[in-house]
């Protein structure tokens, strides 16, 4: 078998094979003798019609497996006698035609993780910073008001809108002169204050009554969440349809009880709330915390990243937003959300996730880190009784969908554990 491969780019190679036709005989041989056996022709009992008359009646079906069987056994070799380890699937790039008597050639794309130096002091004993994990007594008691909010019983009022009365307006959004679609509403409830809705054209409805219209701006950043609004100037025409004000009632342990949260009294409110917002504030901290040491450790590499492993997690992420903007009755066709626009969004974050993947790689082959078998069967099993799915299945579940994040949630605990946080004040 010839060999040779010619380089794209660090991450791109080609291969080019040349199998030896004494080969490409055999497995000729061989897929010819498998549809013999099978064929079907008037005249002939079942696998015994002459080979000639096989090779015509039936010569696409005999050269496109026999195609696919010399890739599927000469490819792992080649691969191997040429040192490329494929970070994807190697992609087919030309097949030359089969010829019974002469060699096959064939040529495949193969994406390798890119070559790049990493020492162990850019990734070991870094100091990044974190925000605090205390809780602090103003946090719980904002808490406890929301509480008294969420639970208070709606007056309707002709006041002036005051924070935290309730609203329902009818709104509609422009773009220009052009409506934004699926950005409208004639009956949404607002909780004045909030910034729920928006923060600008919350602050614009203190002060006026039920009946008012008013028409507002509002300039969006370019990394606004709703990537239809993204750098615009949005105009707002608004209409108030009905005021309302709470009636609040007093934090007692009486009021405690009604939320049926298992806690009695004041106190015992208090400290649930203190770990639930522990829980929270700790969980977050730590992923932004993880997120800056990986930023802090690519600043101080430089590598290139396969384009097809990038259009991967483009798809994948856009597959989140279909399915994010689905769950709301939205659709990119609604949104007026062309593919263009979608990349020029996600695309960079694809990129980053890219490098973040790659870089966890690198580092896990530094450092020996690895699943231990018996984690593995353990999960394979799990999904065998929980799914009731074949091993097989389980197998491919596990390593496709499961094993890739216990992966990198055991480098970036070791990352952490070898890392120096200096934690913000306040």
């Amino acid at each position: 078998m010839r060999l040779e491969v010619i380089d794209r780019s660090s991450v791109e190679k080609l291969l080019k094979v040349e199998v030896p036709f004494e080969e490409v005989n055999k497995v000729l041989e061989e897929v010819t003798g498998e549809v013999r056996k099978r064929a079907k022709l008037r005249g002939f009992r079942e696998g015994k019609a002459p080979l000639y008359l096989v090779k015509k009646l039936f010569k696409e079906e005999i050269e496109g497996r026999s195609i696919e069987r010399l890739i599927e056994r000469t490819l792992p070799l080649a691969l191997k006698e040429k040192g490329l380890e494929p970070l994807l699937h190697p992609r087919i790039e030309s097949v030359d035609n089969l010829v019974e008597g002469e060699g096959f050639n064939y040529t495949v794309l193969v994406e390798v993780r890119p070559p790049f130096e990493l020492k162990r002091e850019d990734y070991i004993g870094l100091t990044v910073e974190r925000e605090s994990d205390e809780v602090k007594e103003e946090e719980i008691d904002r808490m406890l008001q929301e509480f008294r909010y969420s639970f208070s019983e709606l007056q309707r009022v002709e006041e002036p809108i005051e924070e935290r009365f309730a609203v329902v307006i009818a709104f509609e959004a422009f773009d220009g002169e052009t409506p934004i679609p699926g950005h409208s509403a004639q009956a949404l409830f607002l909780d004045v204050g909030t910034g729920e809705f928006n923060e600008q054209i919350e602050k614009a409805l203190v002060g006026r009554r039920e009946g008012d219209s008013f028409t507002i701006e509002v300039e969006y950043p370019q990394d606004a969440l709703n990537p239809i609004l993204a750098g615009k100037k949005v105009r707002y025409h608004i209409e108030i349809k009905e005021v309302y004000k709470r009636k609040l009632e007093e934090l007692n342990n009486e009021f405690v009880q009604k939320l049926n949260l298992g806690v009695n009294s004041v106190e015992e409110l208090k400290e649930l709330v203190r770990k639930r917002l522990a829980e929270d504030k700790k969980r977050k901290n730590e992923n932004a915390y993880r997120e800056r040491l990986l930023d802090k450790i690519l600043e101080k590499v430089n590598f290139e990243v396969p384009q097809r492993y990038v259009e991967i997690k483009f798809y994948q992420l856009l597959d989140e937003l279909r399915q994010s903007f689905e769950r709301e009755g939205l659709s990119f066709e609604k949104m007026n959300l062309s593919m263009d626009k979608l990349r020029e969004r996600l695309m960079p974050l694809a990129i980053k996730i890219s490098k973040q993947e790659i870089l966890i790689d690198k580092i896990a082959e530094l450092e020996n880190i690895e699943i231990p078998e018996e984690e593995i069967n353990t999960q394979i099993d799990s999904i065998v009784r929980g799914l009731r799915v074949s091993e097989e299945e389980a197998e491919r579940i596990v390593y496709h969908n499961i094993l890739p994040k216990m992966f990198a949630e055991r480098v970036m605990r070791f990352l952490v554990e070898n890392s120096k946080p200096i934690y913000k004040e306040g």
